[in-house]
């Protein structure tokens, strides 16, 4: 009988980890297609941001990705919403549009989420919605102190025509 104790503890302890969602392993990235929805007669878009999404990058990312891996395409004259979901893992985060690496207030008026430096305490939710007036390239990231330069964001593109899109621009290791 002590064998199969010892086999017992030690079937269990290697499977603690994963019953716990302990370990190692890391959900994968939000599926692109879930990134955004729009109305193309409407000319309305949905951009979905849930910062600290898995454990990519430490938990610096969006959606799973970071570092500008991901370009969120808009055409302009379009009318953008940001669903800011700060469901991933522990921690205050935010969203905001920003222009240029390690800024630390938003480029259009009110596109963040709000208080954008403090974040959102994990569990909260918040939207901010914007007009695309002419071809520009932002970044989507957190303004929380730390979290941009740790790679917590992604592209933001407006681009002359076309529809909304999302792309992998490239895949870090």
């Amino acid at each position: 009988m002590p064998r199969l104790a010892r086999v017992c503890t030690l079937l269990l302890a290697g499977l603690a980890p994963v019953l716990c969602g302990c370990g190692t392993q890391t959900r994968p990235p939000l599926r692109l297609a879930d990134w955004l929805s729009y109305n193309a007669v409407r000319k309305v878009a949905a951009i979905t941001v849930i910062p600290a999404y898995n454990r990519s990058y430490q938990g610096f990312n969006l959606n799973g990705y970071a570092k500008g891996e991901v370009d969120v395409i808009v055409p302009v004259n379009w009318a953008v919403t940001v669903r800011c979901l700060n469901t991933g893992l522990d921690g205050r985060h935010s969203c905001a549009i920003v222009r240029g690496p390690n800024a630390t207030h938003p480029a259009l008026a009110r596109a963040s989420s709000p208080d954008p430096l403090h974040g959102l305490a994990h569990g909260q939710s918040a939207s901010f919605s914007f007009f695309t007036k002419e071809p520009a390239v932002y970044r989507i990231a957190s303004l929380v102190p730390g979290q941009q330069q740790s790679g917590m964001w992604d592209v933001l593109e407006i681009t002359g025509s076309g529809l909304p899109r999302v792309i992998l621009l490239r895949r870090l290791p």
